[in-house]
């Protein structure tokens, strides 16, 4: 049978779902209707996702936090609980749906198979039938400091079974530096196709995260480590390099770099495999790492090692979902270092549209340069003070004015003036129409404010750079009721 995959991400590692066994819209009972939502005999990858999320929040209850409970506490016996006594405190369970033990493992039995329910429900549970109602001791442990998050992956491996992969991404941010622990582990469940309908046989917790699997790395960003952390980086796994990347920077990226772009040129095959658990993952600097092995190429292999590179990346062939997403943004990555680095020009300035890089500043060869899906002509506007020609067009919201020139080193554009009034264009830091003056200052502090500007373009704008010399290069944003309106680069003389 074909395989078929989806990827659902769960942005929080130990979120429930709105309620596995609870009372559902409409009013019926949650245990019959969690029996009458089941998964048909076929299910979608959709439904086999869905029933994780139920199956997860269930197993949660017996390995991570109790069921959430109300009333005054009593002992197994049901008589009021006495301290002096000892013994566990028991309490009435608070959830919809779940009033008696019964309801309990009916619910169970509805996630798990015959054999994983048993264990669940078996003894040493904390919950408790007293006086025909369900009883919880209360009990919590608490989660791992490395769990970031989680991804789920259905796959359909025979007609029987479906394969669920969990990878729990690790993460130790700050609060670790100068070290840092990064990367994943993934458990695999079986949901299989029993005589009651399909079930899952194997069950995991959902912090089950595993720090000593070969996915998990540890490093120290102190200086006085670097030497020897970095002595071995070029027998580094791909994996291992792009975990390095996602909390290097300066000094300790440029070697990490370097075999980075070498290893995708060289081991193709490893690059992608390794590195599909990135599309999914929430780190932080995830896309840069992507992007990385293209800037380095552009940056540090030679022109030779550059021509192999894009024709390896129009030729690879992705083998799944992920890798398709890690071409496509590989893709983007070197069209822009190309498009930013042909001319020498400053990515500074730069309004990225349709993933491309609409730059001010000087352009070699004829119109369109390297940029795709361009009008096809652009339109005429007049001359210029030296008699080069001026044209204008537009493209993904963005107005672009260009003169056109030649020389002796032939045909010659200025990219004089970019503009946009959409919010669907960023800056190269990020900023777009729509945000805030935090916003802009959180990306170029050294903008200046004036109010110097006509009152139809606005109550006033944010200049950088803000020396007052408009002269060069320079962005405005034009701000309307504390949001940016339009935003404007500008070379007025290069």
């Amino acid at each position: 049978m074909r395989k078929r995959a989806l990827t659902l991400i769960l942005s929080a590692a130990l979120a429930l779902s709105a309620s596995a066994c609870g009372t559902p819209a409409g009013g019926t009972s949650s245990v019959s209707s969690l029996q009458e939502e089941a998964p048909p005999s076929e299910p979608t990858e959709a439904e086999v996702l869905a029933a994780y999320e139920r199956a997860a929040e269930v197993y949660d209850w017996f390995d991570l936090c109790s069921l959430p409970t109300a009333g005054e506490p009593v002992s197994e016996d049901g008589k009021p609980y006495d301290p002096k006594q000892g013994g566990l405190s028991y309490r009435p369970v608070a959830h919809d749906g779940l009033s008696t033990y019964a309801d309990l493992d009916v619910c169970v039995r509805s996630c798990f198979t015959q054999e994983l329910a048993d264990k669940l429900m078996g003894g040493g549970t904390g919950y408790r039938d007293i006086d025909g109602r369900l009883y919880s001791a209360d009990a919590a442990r608490g989660s791992n400091l490395y769990l970031l998050s989680k991804a789920v992956r259905a796959e359909q491996t025979d007609p029987d079974r479906w394969a669920v992969t969990v990878t729990f991404y690790i993460d130790s941010s700050e609060w670790e530096r100068p070290y840092a622990t990064v990367g994943y582990s993934q458990k695999t469940l079986d949901y299989i196709k029993t005589p009651d309908g399909w079930r899952f046989s194997t069950f995991c917790p959902s912090d089950a995260l595993d720090e000593t699997a070969e996915t998990v790395f540890r490093f120290s960003y102190d200086p006085d480590d670097f030497t020897e952390e970095a002595q071995d980086m070029e027998n580094w796994s791909a994996l291992k390099l792009a975990c390095w990347l996602l909390h290097a920077d300066g000094a300790f990226s440029e070697g990490a770099s370097d075999h980075f772009a070498l290893r995708l040129l060289n081991d193709p095959d490893e690059w992608f495999s390794a590195l599909s658990v990135f599309p999914d993952s929430p780190w932080e600097h995830r896309d840069s790492v992507i992007a990385n092995s293209a800037w380095a190429a552009y940056g540090w292999l030679s022109a030779e090692e550059q021509v192999r590179l894009e024709a390896l990346l129009n030729a690879y062939q992705p083998k799944n979902n992920a890798e398709t997403a890690l071409l496509n943004a590989t893709k983007v990555a070197w069209l822009q270092v190309n498009q930013l680095n042909r001319d020498d020009v400053n990515a500074a300035f730069c309004l990225v549209a349709n993933e491309q890089c609409l730059v001010v500043g000087k352009k070699s060869g004829a119109y369109p340069w390297l940029y795709k899906d361009f009008p096809e002509k652009p339109t005429s506007v007049g001359t210029g003070d030296n008699g080069e020609k001026v044209y204008a067009f537009s493209y993904g919201g963005v107005d672009v004015k260009y003169d056109s020139y030649s020389d002796e080193g032939g045909e010659t554009s200025f990219v004089s003036r970019v503009e946009t009034t959409s919010p669907t264009v960023k800056t190269w830091w990020g900023v777009s129409v729509g945000d805030k003056e935090n916003d802009i200052l959180a990306a170029y502090p050294e903008a200046a404010y004036t109010d110097r500007i006509r009152a139809e373009d606005g109550d006033g704008a944010w200049v950088w750079p803000g020396d007052g010399d408009l002269l060069g290069s320079h962005i405005t944003f034009y701000m309307k009721n504390g949001t940016i309106s339009e935003i404007l680069m500008e070379n007025l003389l290069d």
